[in-house]
């Protein structure tokens, strides 16, 4: 910690203890001695990206032992996992390889707004042939259900985006709007309340359902950020455990200068916290 100190002398001195043997005022810490040598804030690293994974790592330790009721994940820079040789994009793909799932749903969601994503950190010209009737239903599937059982919602209604301008304009601008109207429908044959698909850039003005869809990743998260930047929190839905994060990343234009507002980083611990809650 007194790495930590240099960098941010403004830091309060907390009583730092080991996971389980904090009280009321404390903070519990595990010091993995991963990173062993300074590093320059601000800066991707390939040691950084190196402790990244392995600081998640142990938090999955925690969490499969029974130690830890849920995982809040701090940004991570995928250029230092990348660096590091780390074969996962983000904390969303790790997760759910080492939580044992095919399918999982990153969910960015404030107090007005939920927005699911069909694809993630993939590039743009990619996502029209990875959004497939499996994916889109799979998306509206593992939402509905975390809503429920995560939320405590009944039966909520989750709206769909189209993937092209004016969700394709009954083909006019494109034909992967088929694939989508083939996946609510088959959602709405087991009792989900699914509707779409809407054109995008009309959909989210009048909030009106309990979550909505999106095909791809500025496409959901532009409107959930700009509606609510620093109380949106990152949810990963279809995992064992819950885990949440902030829902920005790095910022490291302001690193080690002490300026980062926690307030994501909080709304998204109090949210693993009530999501827990609801799960034991």
């Amino acid at each position: 910690m007194d790495r930590v100190y240099t960098f941010l002398p403004s830091l309060p001195r907390y009583t730092f203890k080991l996971p389980g043997h904090g009280r009321a005022g404390d903070v519990e810490f595990l010091d993995c001695a991963h990173v062993t040598a300074l590093t320059t804030p601000g800066v991707s690293d390939a040691s950084c990206g190196h402790a990244s994974f392995q600081y998640i790592i142990e938090a999955l330790k925690l969490v499969f032992a029974g130690r830890a009721s849920a995982i809040v994940t701090c940004p991570i820079s995928k250029s230092s996992l990348n660096m590091a040789g780390v074969p996962f994009p983000g904390h969303t793909e790790m997760l759910a390889h080492f939580g044992g799932v095919d399918s999982c749903v990153m969910m960015l969601a404030n107090p007005n707004l939920r927005v699911s994503l069909v694809t993630i950190h993939i590039p743009l010209g990619e996502v029209p042939v990875r959004v497939t009737e499996r994916g889109v239903f799979d998306c509206i599937r593992i939402t509905c259900r975390s809503l429920e059982q995560r939320l405590s919602l009944r039966r909520p209604l989750i709206k769909v985006c189209g993937l092209n301008p004016h969700a394709g304009e009954q083909g006019i601008m494109g034909h992967e709007e088929d694939v989508i109207v083939r996946a609510i429908d088959r959602a709405r044959s087991i009792g989900i309340r699914a509707l779409g698909p809407y054109p995008a850039d009309s959909l989210f003005h009048n909030i009106d359902c309990d979550a909505y869809i999106a095909m791809y990743h500025d496409q959901g998260l532009i409107p959930v950020k700009t509606l609510d930047f620093e109380r949106t929190v990152n949810i990963t839905f279809g995992l064992p455990f819950v885990r949440t994060s902030p829902g920005h990343g790095t910022g490291f234009d302001i690193a080690g200068q002490g300026r980062a507002d926690p307030t994501s980083l909080i709304e998204a611990y109090k949210t693993a916290c009530a999501m827990a809650e609801r799960a034991a």
